[in-house]
This record gives C-alpha cells, sequence and structure tokens, in this order.
C-alpha cells in the first residue's frame, strides 16, 4: 500500500474516532440543576428549572414527590407543576446519564 492511501486511512479511522467518541461523550453527560424560580411556591405551580444535560429527563421530584406533569423545553431548562403534596425541600431531574440535585431548597 502506497503512503498516501495508508495516509488517508490512517486519517479518516482518527476522524471516525474521534467522532464517535463525541457522540458517546454527549450521551453520558451528567444533568445539573443551576437554579430555578420561583423559589416558593404552592402545589399547583409551575416551576422552572435550569441547568445544563436536561434533555431526555425521565422524572422530576420535589424533595422525592413526583412533578403533577413536567415539560423538557431544551437540554437547558425543563418547567414542572409542584404535586399536591409536596414538601420543602430539594428538586431533582433524573435523566439516563444520572439524577441532578439542586443546591438549595424549594419552599412550599
Amino acid at each position: 500500500m502506497n503512503t498516501h492511501i495508508r495516509t488517508v486511512l490512517g486519517a479518516l479511522a482518527l476522524t471516525v474516532a474521534l467522532a464517535v467518541s463525541a457522540s458517546a461523550f454527549a450521551a453520558t453527560a451528567t444533568p445539573t440543576i443551576t437554579s430555578f424560580a420561583p423559589l416558593t411556591a404552592k402545589a399547583g405551580v409551575t416551576v422552572t428549572i435550569t441547568g445544563k444535560n436536561l434533555k431526555g429527563a425521565s422524572a422530576v421530584d420535589f424533595d422525592g414527590m413526583k412533578a403533577t406533569s413536567f415539560k423538557v423545553a431544551s437540554a437547558t431548562k425543563i418547567t414542572a407543576m409542584v404535586p399536591t403534596k409536596a414538601k420543602s425541600g430539594k428538586i431533582t431531574v433524573t435523566t439516563k446519564s444520572g439524577t441532578a440535585t439542586s443546591s438549595s431548597s424549594f419552599k412550599v
């Protein structure tokens, strides 16, 4: 095999390896919660949760109580309705890549 063909094949193999690595990294990015608003709300109120890698969320909890409903607006934003029996505590968002927990507590 001549040198030119080996160089091209080597570059192609490197490009494929980098593409596979990049997609694997993107698929396993751990979610984080950076903020939420409002900080205090009653049951039935919609809370906006902001963070990173939230796309594909399978659950949103208010101190262990499942949100009445939630909608993933983007990889950085979720809206969730405070459940009827919610208590004050941390908010969590669960994705395939892990669970994000708010650093501050939500107050009911």
